[in-house]
């Protein structure tokens, strides 16, 4: 096992123990990934593995191509979206897919979460999409999530829950907190009105922010 599959392990292993402990996945409900550094490989989570019981040398190394390069577990069966996330996004340094309890209510709605507080914008890229529904762990699921992610850092899966994208995984950990906290306040707003979005001058400010932290 070379050093950088190691750490990308462990950065995988640590990040889906605090995604649990976070309560933003539930018994082996949601995966993370990260990419291995100096190869064309992520490592990433096990399939049906309750997250009490996840061991670091549960994580699987598997090339960009699907090949699996050191599976003690199988992978997890999203693999097919989190590989799409890759190819088509080469700042995508960590991939997050989780369950919290907000985040799905959006998810089981189909609604968005529009550009109604500064981090939406500055955190995510701007209004947060809704990938149209496909079962899980299907090419056409991880067709959808790439077209409605875009240049984001997070899209909501129909009926299911949310993807996020960050530098590492404990980037995109962050961005999956705050998608769930947002996502809470946007539901509490609904339930009093309708919420007001900012003004373009505001979300042009707020994005400049996104390509910035991006871009590092």
């Amino acid at each position: 096992m070379s050093d950088a599959r190691e750490r990308a392990r462990e950065e995988t292993f640590d990040a889906a123990r605090a995604m649990h402990a976070a309560r933003l996945v539930a018994v082996s409900s949601g995966n993370v990934s990260c990419r291995v550094d100096g190869e064309a490989a992520i490592a990433i989570t096990p399939t049906s593995v309750a997250w009490d019981d996840l061991q670091l040398d549960q994580i699987a190394i598997v090339a960009l191509d699907g090949t699996l390069l050191d599976a003690p577990f199988r992978p997890s069966a999203e693999l097919p979206l989190h590989l799409a996330v890759y190819h088509a996004r080469a700042d995508a340094g960590a991939v997050v897919h989780t369950h919290g309890t907000s985040v799905t209510a959006l998810s089981l709605l189909r609604r968005p979460l529009p550009p109604v507080i500064d981090e939406i914008v500055a955190w995510f890229g701007g209004e947060v999409e809704v990938a149209e529904y496909a079962f899980s762990g299907t090419a056409a699921l991880a067709r959808n999530v790439v077209a409605a992610l875009g240049d984001r850092a997070a899209v909501i899966l129909a009926s299911h829950g949310d993807v996020c994208v960050g530098a590492t995984a404990g980037d995109a950990l962050r961005v999956a907190s705050l998608m769930e906290s947002a996502a809470a306040a946007y539901l509490t707003a609904l339930a009093a009105g309708e919420p007001v979005r900012l003004t373009d001058e505001a979300i042009a400010a707020a994005r400049a922010i996104y390509l910035r932290r991006m871009r590092r």
